[in-house]
């Protein structure tokens, strides 16, 4: 007979449970894109571009920013210009600043050594007006014509 991984996961009920949370623990997530920085620099002109499609206008989403950085970053905040474009036409533009450090100085992201990864919530029960493909870019906003310490910046949608 042969052995599959659906055999090993009926006679060990311990890797049936494993395999369970770690298909559960991202449920939620619709989008979730990074893109790195070179160098783990970030020129002002440089915008992060992402597209998502969206196919359904009346579900809610969380909207959420990625964030990783070196631990020789030197401030403790990050400003960015979020600028979406809508499909037909049309855009905004909006400036968000995420905290990337405690007032005590301690990071607040997760992970050890020399980078920090941060989820940053940034607002809950954002709905898309239109079907079709929206362009999220972000742009550092640090009055830094570049900006060093920062490696990774994305975007993250979960659905409500």
């Amino acid at each position: 007979m042969k052995k599959t991984v659906l055999n090993y996961l009926v006679k060990c009920p311990a890797l049936l449970f494993v395999v369970m949370a770690f298909a559960a623990c991202d449920a939620d997530k619709f989008y979730d894109e990074s893109l790195s920085l070179t160098g783990d620099r970030w020129p002002k002109e440089d915008a992060l571009s992402f597209t998502v499609s969206i196919e359904d206008t009346i579900r809610p989403y969380s909207f959420y920013l990625n964030v990783r950085h070196s631990s020789s970053y030197k401030y403790n905040n990050i400003y960015f210009f979020l600028t979406t474009t809508y499909p037909g036409g049309g855009m905004s533009r909006d400036t968000i600043e995420c905290m990337l450090a405690a007032k005590n100085g301690k990071w607040l992201g997760k992970g050890s050594g020399r980078y920090r990864d941060n989820r940053i919530w940034i607002r809950d029960n954002i709905r898309f007006p239109r079907k079709g493909e929206y362009t999220l870019r972000l742009n550092q906003a640090m009055r830094e014509d570049v900006l060093v310490g920062i490696s990774e910046a994305g975007i993250r949608l979960e659905k409500k």
